[in-house]
């Protein structure tokens, strides 16, 4: 049956995708009552002839409703395909409407135009019009017919042999498009309660066939997102080197030769992006996957968390230790000069010199803490003129701080439904600290247990009482001599230059307590450099915080381990 004008002027792809979610939420209460009788089974010890007949009896519903549930995202699958091809039928209208205005043409309900138009030459004007609107007409209609017969076969398909949606019998489901979206809309404490309720080999199908979905969701656990970037990494990779072979040769097509620069801009970019996974992969080699040692292997687990190509550059993040079950978390965020591809394996190397330190000064076996390597948004370059502009505005801290936040709450989400809340602590270097002061001020009280600020140019905010965190674990450390960056970012408040940073952590009245600033005992500490004035642009020890032998690595353990 053909479809009707006064019907394809009423179609909207809104509707259809309101209605997959309808379909979808129903879905969702299915396999609850799956899930639920499942459990039931497993934990009914009954013996006997009436005990088997109930068993075999609650076999057969849970197979109806996972019988069911696959039905259903069949159906939501169905109508998420059938959007684009509605939203082509609502275009469609939308021209023949155009053109018959445009025209002084009328349409009626059943789909004839009749023209108005009263000057001269009318009559063929108005045959020449009218043929013109009611191609556009015939058109939509056309589209819609198309729409509707692919919707209907879709639909007719649902429950059939060579189903697509048959991983529930096997206790895993597939995802529909309306529930994709949904998923990556939640906030991470929806996302952590959410995944909670998904069974083991629900939340393993999910990381394998949704890779790209979960590994940078917050608030899933850390060893699923470790497992899912594992994968992205791998495809991420070829992708980037695939990516260098056709630039190099673009850039060297005379052809092309007018896009050289172009291309050569986006070459270097793709080849530090090939330099960044082949740094990632190489820390990883470095210890197990989270999800081996929370399964009882040997060795020390080191998990990737975030892995990002958007922006300037490859951004990841990387934890040392089990952070879904240790009972100290922290967060280290690096500042000016950071890239995955540069940097990783030092930062890697001076969270693991925090790690060991906070096991130290809290007396407790390693597996007790983990820190995590954040390095997850687009730093400033190196302090250098090129680069001013970046590091004297904050919109690099903005843009990171959210990300962080995120990422922060998320943690803290997972592990409330999981091994229960940890000791979560936020360790900011450089610009680091102010990112991480600005994502104090976004997370909700509680998600931050203590905050610690160490060579910071500003804290992210010149109103402390903006910083969610305890008065009394706002931590700062500041080396008196060869670091320029201490307090650079406050010094010409909303002016010019630097002065969108935030105050200085440093100062009497920022509410933060100074924890040691001696770093002497690191050999590589510059001890000729003359006291930090902002004209001094001296970071010889910039850098040395978290270097061993350093009072400032055992006090910023301390805090970490939560005995300060």
């Amino acid at each position: 049956m053909s479809v009707q004008w006064s019907q394809v002027k009423t179609w909207s792809s809104s509707s259809l995708g309101a209605y997959s979610g309808t379909v979808s939420s129903k879905r969702d209460r299915v396999l609850q009552q799956a899930a639920s009788i499942q459990k039931n089974i497993s934990g009914f010890q009954g013996q006997g002839d009436t005990a088997d007949a109930l068993r075999t009896a609650m076999g057969t519903a849970h197979t109806a409703l996972s019988t069911l549930a696959d039905d259903l995202a069949e159906v939501c699958d169905a109508l998420d395909a059938a959007v684009p091809n509605v939203e082509q039928v609502s275009e469609a209208v939308k021209t023949a409407e155009s053109s018959a205005s445009s025209m002084q043409c009328t349409i009626d309900d059943n789909g004839k135009p009749t023209c108005h138009y009263s000057g001269e030459e009318s009559n063929s004007y108005c045959q020449a019009a009218e043929a013109i609107v009611a191609g556009k007409i015939t058109e939509a209609i056309a589209l819609a017919n198309y729409a509707d017969e692919s919707l209907s076969r879709a639909l007719g398909k649902v429950g059939t042999e060579g189903r697509t949606s048959s991983a529930s019998r096997q206790g895993t489901h597939k995802l529909s498009k309306t529930e994709q979206e949904r998923f990556k809309n939640m906030s991470p404490e929806e996302r952590a309660e959410y995944w909670s309720k998904q069974s083991y080999e629900q939340k393993q199908y999910l990381c394998d066939h949704y890779p790209e979905m979960v590994g940078n969701a917050d608030g899933v656990e850390g060893w699923a997102r470790d497992r899912a970037n594992r994968i992205n990494l791998s495809e991420k990779k070829l992708a980037a080197e695939k990516e260098v072979e056709a630039l190099k040769a673009a850039v060297n097509d005379p052809q092309q030769a007018s896009l050289k620069q172009k291309n050569q801009e986006a070459l270097t970019k793709a080849e530090h992006a090939v330099e960044a996974y082949n740094k990632i992969e190489s820390s990883l080699d470095n210890g197990i996957s989270l999800e081996e040692y929370q399964h009882g292997k040997k060795g020390d687990p080191i998990s990737l968390l975030t892995l990002q190509d958007d922006g300037r550059r490859v951004k990841a993040a990387v934890a040392q230790g089990d952070v879904d079950n240790a009972k100290h978390v922290s967060t280290f965020v690096p500042g000016i000069g950071t890239t995955v591809e540069g940097s990783l394996h030092n930062y890697i190397r001076q969270a693991g010199n925090l790690r060991q330190a906070a096991a130290d000064q809290g007396n407790m076996p390693l597996k007790n803490v983990a820190v995590v390597s954040w390095l997850g948004y687009d730093a400033p370059g190196e302090p250098k003129v090129s680069n001013y502009g970046d590091i004297a505005s904050p919109n690099l801290a903005k843009e990171g701080s959210d990300r962080l936040a995120g990422f922060l709450t998320g943690m803290q989400a997972s592990r409330e439904h999981g091994a229960g809340d940890a000791h979560m602590s936020l360790v900011g270097h450089s610009y680091g600290s102010t990112t991480s002061g600005m994502a104090a001020t976004k997370v909700k009280s509680g998600v931050i247990d203590d905050l610690v600020l160490f060579g910071s140019p500003g804290m992210g905010t010149f109103d402390p009482s903006d910083i969610h965190v305890d008065e009394k674990h706002r931590w700062v450390s500041g080396v008196p001599e060869g670091d320029w960056v201490q307090g650079v970012g406050s010094l010409v408040r909303g002016k010019i230059g630097f002065g969108g940073l935030g105050k200085n952590p440093m100062d009497d009245d920022s509410t933060f307590t100074h924890l040691s600033d001696d770093a002497t005992g690191y050999e590589g500490y510059n001890h000729d450099a003359k006291p930090n004035k902002w004209w001094r642009f001296d970071t010889s020890n910039h850098s040395v915080y978290l270097e061993k032998g350093t009072e400032t690595l055992q006090d910023i353990g301390r805090v970490v381990a939560g005995v300060k």
